[in-house]
């Protein structure tokens, strides 16, 4: 039973409100009222932690879960280094990591890995595989290639013997209405025809491309040219032929009009290429030698001017082909297979290679973090602070996820932050932010909101963006008014009140394009916090988390708030409970009036031990570990 002392207090209070709507459930006894809590019990559920990685310059790092299902890092050894240091955590209930795919134990605060005889990281994209016997891919009616006076098509091939008969691309209506690029006897053929069969030879192409040797094609055409050298050329890796083509009959000034309604095809049924292809693109221009050869050995953009279509061929499964433009030329693979590949490119020159690039086009973003937690997060808070209140952690249910991007030397980019309300058991309006303690006031600059514009008019925030002015540290205000994103009370009652999630997406970017944020930044010390009923001063934060400097300090150590700040404790009560709790997992949370010892049968166990045993209480299944009855279902 609540102790009345609380009851009377709470009566007393000058701003009186009613926290809940009436419910079906009726209250039950708090089961945590008495429990012994160790002191110094910090309440986490995460353990953060360094991990000094050792090796080459250049190496790319991966950190994962044991299961390698949610990535926890990815970087680089930065150029002219031979290690880095990396700030992680980990639920504790996890003692084990993959680095570069092998495991390891994590073991203290402190954690030294050396990549040396560990597994390489494995760098590999896909490729299409032709069997040479009845494979190929349907790339539709490129219309681009009708009735035109100029294109350029250009891709790889890797052909398994260089001297059989096979068809690479085509679009042909006839021999003699035709766009053709073939091999026969060692020779390669390029066929441009609009009513007269006409075509340039490469004799040296078996000398020159050896079988089973990966190279680039590139044929253009430009029926402008004054001659038929002008008119089509064929370039290889980057280069025009050694030798101009030896032309039979005459290029023509146009395509033919004969192929509207012909499919282009890599490979055919009629001389099937036997080997692979990979990143074949079409353009509705003649490119220049400088353009195939600044480009040939790098993945573009899909909005390139010019481009018509460009099929990269990761998908790695499946029977289509993706065009990264935006006319939507869907290949269709017929009795082709995906086939791993490697290779080295690195198309924005960042020095990552485009294979462990998360932003391979983009010189000044690489790599995708996401702390401080893997997965989904979620905040659970009571906010009838400084006093007790019910106790069942529902006041406010809300999911988090951030993303880190930094570049080539690991420094912070930018950061994405995704808020999502899932349950508001509270009649107040509260609003939600958090600080970031390990960024200096203005290195972030400006803060886009997706989902969310502040409606109270009780904040002292930037006008061009979510950070408070007059702080520190950077602090941002997610959103003002929980009401604004779920109006009511809803998803706390089993059968009651309930309405759809909704979300705020958050993007800070580094002031001015740089100074970056240095390395060792972390998100593990993010402060959330809630404030109660628009009242700005009256933050609510995690146990022994410092205020921001807009706090007003005269809540402390008033009601059943014991704070301490002259020995760094807030938010507790006399007792050591919390008012908020981070899980670094997305909460299964309970019902109202249902304390979390009720529907998580370890959960007392994990307190009272100071958080060494059953660290798993919220998120193990196993028989024995929930009352599902006490758990918040729609």
């Amino acid at each position: 039973m609540k102790k009345l002392i609380y009851l009377f207090a709470f009566l007393s209070l000058t701003l009186t409100f009613c926290k809940k709507q009436e419910t079906t459930l009726p209250p039950v006894s708090q089961s945590i009222d008495n429990v012994y809590i160790p002191a110094g019990f910090d309440w986490k559920m995460t353990s953060s932690f360094t991990l000094h990685v050792q090796g080459q310059a250049s190496t790319i790092i991966t950190v994962s879960t044991s299961d390698g299902q949610q990535q926890l890092y990815k970087g680089i050894i930065a150029a002219g280094k031979t290690s880095s240091d990396i700030q992680l955590s980990l639920p504790k209930y996890m003692d084990k990591i993959l680095v570069n795919g092998t495991p390891v134990m994590v073991t203290g605060n402190d954690l030294t890995v050396t990549l040396s005889g560990m597994k390489e990281l494995l760098l590999t994209n896909y490729t299409l595989a032709f069997d040479g016997v009845s494979d190929y891919v349907n790339l539709g009616d490129i219309s681009e290639l009708n009735n035109v006076v100029s294109f350029t098509v250009e891709g790889w091939a890797n052909q398994t013997v260089n001297t059989d008969n096979e068809d690479i691309f085509s679009k042909y209506f006839d021999n003699d209405n035709d766009i053709l690029l073939r091999t026969a006897g060692g020779v390669m053929y390029v066929e441009v025809g609009n009513g007269l069969d006409a075509y340039g030879s490469w004799a040296n192409y078996s000398a020159t491309i050896t079988s089973g040797t990966w190279f680039h094609w590139a044929v253009v055409y430009d029926g402008s040219g004054g001659t038929d050298a002008d008119r089509l050329k064929l370039f290889i890796d980057g280069n025009p032929v050694e030798i101009a083509l030896s032309f039979t009959g005459t290029v023509p000034a146009t395509t033919s009009s004969s192929l509207s309604g012909v499919n282009a095809l890599l490979s055919s049924a009629t001389s099937p290429f036997e080997g692979s292809m990979d990143e074949v693109r079409i353009w509705s221009t003649a490119r220049s030698g400088a353009q195939i050869a600044a480009n040939y050995n790098k993945i573009i953009d899909g909005s390139t001017a010019n481009l018509v279509a460009c099929w990269r061929m990761d998908e790695g499964s499946g029977t289509s082909l993706g065009d990264e433009t935006t006319n939507s030329y869907t290949g269709t693979l017929n009795g082709c297979t995906w086939s791993l590949f490697s290779n080295s490119w690195d198309s924005d020159a960042d020095g990552v290679n485009d294979l462990t690039d998360d932003y391979p086009l983009d010189a000044i973003r690489a790599f995708n973090n996401y702390t401080p937690v893997s997965g989904t997060g979620t905040l659970a808070f009571e906010d009838l602070w400084p006093y007790w209140g019910d106790y069942d952690f529902n006041d406010l249910i809300l999911d988090y996820r951030f993303m880190t991007v930094t570049n080539a030397s690991n420094e912070v980019v930018e950061i994405f932050g995704t808020f999502k309300v899932r349950a508001n058991g509270a009649k107040m309006h509260n609003g939600f932010g958090f600080e970031l303690p390990d960024a200096v006031a203005g290195i972030l600059s400006n803060v886009v909101v997706t989902g969310y514009s502040h409606t109270q008019g009780i904040l002292t925030i930037d006008g061009t963006s979510h950070f408070e002015t007059a702080q520190t540290n950077p602090v941002v205000i997610a959103f003002d008014d929980t009401w604004d994103l779920m109006p009511g009370i809803n998803n706390t009652v089993p059968g009651g009140s309930a309405a759809p999630f909704d979300s705020v997406v958050i993007t800070m970017t580094v002031s001015g394009g740089g100074p970056f944020l240095a390395t060792d930044f972390s998100l593990s010390t993010w402060n959330p916090f809630l404030f109660i009923d628009l009242d700005r001063g009256r933050e609510v934060h995690l146990i022994n988390a410092e205020p921001t400097d807009l706090m007003n300090l005269s809540y402390l150590t008033t009601g059943d708030d014991a704070s301490n700040p002259g020995s760094n404790l807030y938010f507790q009560t006399a007792t050591g409970f919390p008012w908020g709790m981070d899980f670094p997992i997305e909460y299964e949370y309970t019902a109202e009036y249902r304390d979390p010892a009720i529907a998580y049968l370890h959960f007392i166990e994990w307190i009272q031990s100071g958080g060494v045993t059953y660290t798993d209480w919220y998120s193990n299944t196993d028989p024995g570990y929930r009352n599902t009855t006490y758990i918040y279902a729609p």
